[in-house]
């Protein structure tokens, strides 16, 4: 059984972390509209001084088609300015400059248009050229270079991994208190430099994916889950990926999670359905039953990651669990012993061996030393008492009684109490289980049994 709401992968960002960068970070390529206001344009060849270094305008025509590229809002118009830049003057001394603008015109087209992914990636690739720890051109190449449509190259896995080391490199120098926005809390603050580490670990374990790392891209989404919880998209791919490596139960918690998390960078509504109905379904499959599911999703709508020590039992140790139970039950206690044979003989040989070794015998009847069988009383009525003694819940073992039991007897004789019992079995059924005793005698209660005439059960070597 699978389910993905993703390519293998190609996890997404999370929105309220890529939302962030794009409006509130403002982290953006220079503007120098001042600085080419005090050069001199309206020649080829004439000068402008900066601090370092000295850059020329081609002539008036390139400073103004820069200035209206500072001054459009609209991305789409920006980036034809920009292409036309390129087109007219490919040897710009300000061509670091425009390859910051299309970076930041690029990066706000991307969100929407998944053909401008791969320029955006080519883009950013030739300003590292220039300045390897620049945070925007490592920032979109994490956070689109996984979604680059078809079989990804060598290359690009490698430009990723590059990426988004540099990103966990440079973060706390480009998160400072220093440069903390005045509009922003120090939460905010923080929660954004928390939104760009899970980020970069998502690239890293993009980059262990298509390495097949399966253990190493575990660890990275587990690390970015930790660092930001709030990422519905990468807790599902998450938990295909422990599912995929047959690590049952931390998968089923994040699926859990990808399911319950209703919070900012949740899922869709129906896309968690469908992974709830999911989850429901594997859990019950993998477990054996549904018991302790809500237990599951309740810890994993308040936790991106399972706490310490999170275990399912599984449906094949729960059952050998209880075959071990029922061994060592069977070794130490003679009583049962005799009972859960009779079980299996009767679930075997049917009405062969009960007409030949049951019918009308006294059981246990003193057979290796065993004068009672116990029980957990389930029900009980003046003419009948319902047992269960393999299981104290699940009804086995059925008393009859020709003359009712007294009041007397009957308070002796509780839901729920054990009593002890011998008797001269009359039926059985066998399914459910079940074995019918006629006027037992029960030690320690008073009733009124007719005298005994059943056979001694024969004994089986």
């Amino acid at each position: 059984m699978e389910f993905c709401i993703l390519r293998a992968g190609r996890p997404i960002a999370a929105a309220a972390g890529l939302a962030f960068l794009l409006t509130g970070l403002s982290i953006a390529p220079p503007a120098l509209a001042q600085q080419a206001d005090t050069a001199q344009a309206g020649g080829q060849g004439q000068q402008q001084s900066t601090a370092q270094t000295q850059k020329n305008w081609k002539d008036r025509a390139e400073y103004e088609l820069f200035e209206n590229i500072t001054k459009t809002t609209d991305p789409q118009q920006r980036l034809q300015l920009l292409n036309t830049w390129q087109d007219k003057y490919p040897q710009s001394d300000y061509a670091d400059y425009r390859l910051k603008y299309y970076i930041n015109t690029l990066g706000q087209l991307a969100q929407n248009d998944p053909s401008q992914r791969q320029p955006l990636i080519d883009k950013c690739e030739a300003l590292l050229k220039l300045d390897p720890n620049d945070f925007y051109a490592n920032f979109y190449v994490v956070l689109y270079g996984p979604q680059i449509q078809g079989t990804p190259s060598p290359e690009l896995v490698s430009q990723v991994q590059n990426s988004a080391n540099t990103l966990l490199k440079i973060a706390d120098t480009v998160f400072s208190p220093s440069n903390k926005k005045p509009q922003m809390t120090d939460q905010q603050w923080q929660e954004a430099k928390n939104s760009v580490l899970a980020i970069a670990h998502n690239g890293l374990a993009w980059v262990d994916i298509q390495n097949k790392n399966t253990a190493g891209a575990e660890n990275e989404y587990q690390q970015s889950l930790t660092i930001n919880p709030n990422q519905g998209t990468i807790a599902a791919a998450y938990a295909k990926l422990l599912y995929d490596d047959k690590k049952f139960p931390q998968a089923l918690f994040e699926y859990a999670r990808a399911a319950e998390y209703d919070g900012q960078g949740a899922l869709p509504a129906n896309t968690r359905t469908q992974l709830l109905d999911f989850f429901n379904k594997a859990y019950k499959d993998y477990h054996g039953s549904s018991d302790g599911a809500d237990q599951v999703l309740n810890q994993a709508k308040t936790s991106a990651v399972p706490p310490q020590g999170f275990n399912i039992v599984s449906a094949a140790q729960i059952a050998n669990q209880e075959a071990e139970q029922l061994n060592q039950r069977i070794q130490n206690d003679p009583a049962f012993n005799i009972w859960y044979s009779i079980k299996q003989s009767l679930q075997q040989q049917g009405d062969e061996f009960f007409n030949s070794d049951l019918k009308d015998a006294e059981v246990p009847g003193g057979a290796k030393g065993v004068k009672y069988f116990t029980g957990t009383v389930i029900s009980v009525d003046p003419s009948k008492v319902t047992l269960g003694i393999e299981n104290p819940t699940v009804p086995d073992a059925t008393l009859v009684f020709s003359t009712p039991l007294s009041q007397e007897a009957l308070n002796s004789i509780k839901v729920g109490s054990q009593i002890q019992f011998s008797g001269v079995v009359d039926s059985y059924t066998a399914n459910p289980y079940m074995l019918t005793f006629k006027d037992p005698t029960i030690p320690g209660v008073k009733t009124t049994t007719p005298a005994k005439t059943g056979r001694r059960r024969p004994t089986r070597r």
